[in-house]
């Protein structure tokens, strides 16, 4: 997981809510709770009752994480489509 950095070396900027992080990565707000959950991703605490934010290094190095277990992401790719391929692939090739 990557270490969210002290708050007063935090740029006001990189700070996102779920909501901004979900429409960055193209995944829903769920996702980023999924993030945390498996211990990818935790909030920078900035004090008070606001909503949850998160590091946006922190949040790309947990959507990679989560890349490479295969999430399939068809703007990029993923290793589940290659499975997918690769069995279709295998398939066909037998059944000549």
């Amino acid at each position: 997981m990557y270490p969210n950095p002290p708050l007063e070396q935090i740029d006001p900027e990189d700070l996102w809510t779920a909501r901004q992080a979900a429409e960055f990565f193209h995944v829903t707000p769920d996702a980023i709770r999924v993030w945390v959950h498996r211990g990818y991703l935790t909030h920078v605490d900035v004090g008070g009752n606001g909503p949850k934010l998160y590091h946006r290094l922190a949040l790309a190095d947990a959507e990679y994480k989560t890349w490479l277990k295969g999430a399939d992401r068809p703007l990029r790719g993923g290793r589940k489509r290659d499975i997918d391929r690769q069995r279709a692939e295998a398939h066909t090739a037998r059944a000549a």
